[in-house]
């Protein structure tokens, strides 16, 4: 199935946008979406969210000969499926130019800046070693694929424990994790992936976009894919497009790549070390369990700590202040068996009663409901039997 390309207006309208300073999901030209990693149960199983775009990763591992060239190393193996789950335009059983792509791109970044240790992964030189699997599935396509694949497989890789292996002479024993526990993999370095979408001005300048969207990709004319590690140092450089790079434009995103890097590897670290904690405490984690934290269905607030060591001397000090304060005088009155507690300032009725006969008002007319309503009359209409007014016949029932 095709994918709808993009329109004329709607590519005039984004090329506009990018020329004043503005994005269509409110970004700035150096602000990458939200990134959100989630680990699974088993090990080695990861997946990473960047914006809506969803990619799952598992590590796998099996014992095989190694290579002829190096009989001293394992094997790292990387394969991305990219099928019609992800977007229309991908097929399935069929690798597109943007498969190749991206899997090309990932072997240089994971495999060739040896990030992982294979030597550590031989068992027998020249007869076993290990081979690593590495298998990234996009779920969800909608931009800039080359970071999201990169941090997924490096998660995975950090995730990911291998079985233990003993050699006794000629015999390689390979114990299951319920007999021991098992061995991470050897990571030298994180190399992360930045990718930056490029677009000509009007005056001919290069527009430089970090991490695009799927439709700026549809609309730029190129892009520049940087790999670093958390040392600052550039492990990957993929050009692709039509357009012209000089020297000062790839220093300056090289610079704001290891920036990004930097951050991202220190967030990795902290996803890791999180993950092994909850392990650790046997609390809820897994794939299962951060969708139901993300449910609207869930209502659950984190616990907050109050502190009421200050509330008893503060109570106290408000206590003694009030017995302090003077307190206001009453009177008592007690008639037939009832007594009346009157604070002092209030008045009774007997009081309101007595102030009546000493009042400055004074009686000058007393008048009656009659003389008042007759007063009220302004002028007489007496009414003569040459009137015009209808006369009313009463009709008696015979």
């Amino acid at each position: 199935m095709k994918e709808r390309p993009i329109s004329i207006c709607e590519k005039q309208f984004l090329l506009e946008a990018l020329w004043e300073g503005k994005r269509l999901d409110g970004r700035g030209c150096n602000e990458a979406r939200s990134l959100d990693i989630v680990y699974g149960l088993d090990w080695g199983s990861c997946q990473v969210t960047l914006g809506k775009t969803r990619v799952l990763s598992q590590v796998s591992c099996q014992v095989v000969e190694p290579m002829f060239s190096r009989p001293n190393e394992g094997v790292l193996q990387v394969n991305v499926d990219l099928t019609s789950l992800a977007a229309p335009k991908f097929e399935s059983g069929r690798p597109s130019d943007d498969t190749v792509e991206l899997n090309r791109l990932l072997e240089r970044t994971l495999k060739e800046s040896r990030c992982l240790d294979l030597e550590s992964l031989c068992i027998v030189a020249e007869e076993k070693v290990w081979q690593i699997r590495l298998d990234i599935s996009v779920i969800n396509h909608e931009g800039n694929l080359f970071d999201v694949s990169s941090v997924a497989g490096l998660c995975a890789l950090a995730h990911f424990r291998r079985p233990d292996v003993t050699l006794k002479g000629d015999v390689v024993t390979v114990h299951p994790l319920s007999e021991r526990d098992p061995v991470p993999l050897g990571i030298h370095h994180h190399p992360v992936t930045t990718t930056f979408g490029m677009f000509q001005c009007q005056s001919g300048d290069t527009l430089t976009v970090l991490d695009p969207s799927l439709l700026e990709e549809e609309a730029m004319l190129g892009k520049m894919v940087l790999g670093v590690n958390g040392y600052r140092e550039i492990c990957t450089l993929h050009l692709a497009g039509q357009i012209l790079v000089d020297k000062a434009l790839v220093l300056r995103l090289a610079n704001l790549a290891a920036e990004k890097s930097k951050k991202i590897v220190d967030r990795i670290k902290q996803s890791l070390a999180a993950d092994e904690e909850s392990r650790k405490a046997k609390g809820p984690r897994g794939f299962a369990a951060k969708n139901r934290n993300n449910s609207i269905l869930h209502n659950a607030a984190p616990r907050s700590h109050f502190d009421f060591t200050r509330v008893t001397p503060l109570a106290r000090s408000v206590v003694q202040k009030n017995k302090s304060s003077d307190v206001a005088n009453s009177t008592i009155n007690s008639e037939d068996g009832v007594v009346d507690v009157v604070p002092e300032g209030v008045q009774t009725i007997e009081d309101d009663d007595d102030s009546g006969e000493d009042s400055e008002c004074e009686v000058t007319d007393v008048k009656t409901k009659a003389q008042l309503m007759e007063e009220r009359v302004t002028e007489r209409i007496e009414l003569d039997d040459d009137s015009e007014e209808d006369e009313v016949i009463t009709l008696e029932k015979v």
